[in-house]
């Protein structure tokens, strides 16, 4: 394949004073394949309104994904938000969908790539799947995943001794990718407190629910509503004990972006 990938300019904006990456998927792309080529540590994550609503009230998650070399937007509510607060418009990168084209890559490369987390066996399935698609990709995964605390902490005693076990399992395979499938705040949490110490992995990301889907346990919506933006009603019907989630995404960070327009903080304002 090509190697001569131009250097891309990662542009920042903020919205409620969090950063996201202004940039398009051929961009993301370029970089991934730029810091794949030298061996140079980078992480993305994808955060959608909800993850930013929560960043503004858990410091520990906002310097996660102000650590983070990309902050992919990745929820029509951002390209609204932002467009809403700076009258500029941003490309909306749905993580799920960037997943799949950074595994294509891998594929190309012939890398190795780590599954991690999952809790109903969604990890072991989604390898397996991924075998059959991928397969100059070698992948491993565990059958099962420590319990962590918010801030993404080993919760007891057994689980301190899994996540030790499973991290120095992940330091043996020596990945060139890792993807972390936990609920925000965690994976991007596990990856701020854990990716710089795997010393030999060059990229993670965090793809939330993408084994689920992977897997078969979850269902993607019709383009029809992914186009109008109503990809939360397909998932309020899939799973309406998401609605406080739900309601933080389409009603309060709204509300709070309005907030934030006509009185914005001094000392986050961009």
């Amino acid at each position: 394949m090509p190697r001569n990938y131009i250097k891309v300019d990662r542009k920042e904006g903020y919205i409620l004073g969090i950063k996201i990456s202004i940039t398009s998927k051929e961009e993301v792309l370029n970089f991934v394949n730029l810091r794949l080529e030298n061996k140079e540590k980078f992480y993305i994550v994808t955060p959608n309104p909800e993850n930013l609503l929560l960043a503004t009230k858990d410091w520990l998650l906002a310097k996660a994904i102000r650590r983070s070399d990309l902050s992919i937007p990745d929820g029509i509510g951002l390209k609204f938000a932002y467009n809403f607060l700076y009258k500029k418009d941003i490309e909306i990168i749905k993580g799920r969908e960037l997943f799949f084209d950074i595994m294509k890559i891998a594929d190309e490369r012939k890398l190795r790539v780590y599954l991690f987390g999952g809790e109903n066996g969604e990890q072991t399935k989604s390898k397996e799947i991924l075998e059959q698609k991928y397969n100059n990709v070698v992948f491993k995964t565990h059958h099962q995943f420590p319990q962590y605390s918010k801030n993404c902490q080993p919760a007891t005693v057994s689980d301190r001794k899994m996540h030790k076990s499973i991290v120095g399992g992940i330091k043996l395979f020596e990945p060139d990718l890792i993807f972390v499938a936990m609920n925000t705040p965690k994976q991007e949490k596990w990856i701020y407190r854990n990716f710089f110490r795997l010393t030999n992995v060059t990229g993670a990301m965090t793809v939330g629910g993408t084994f689920n889907y992977i897997a078969g346990n979850m269902k993607l919506p019709p383009k029809w509503m992914e186009k109008m933006g109503l990809e939360w009603v397909y998932r309020f019907i899939q799973e309406p004990k998401r609605w406080r989630r739900i309601l933080n995404a389409v009603i309060i960070f709204p509300w709070r972006v309005f907030k934030w327009k006509l009185d914005p903080p001094k000392r986050l304002s961009k």
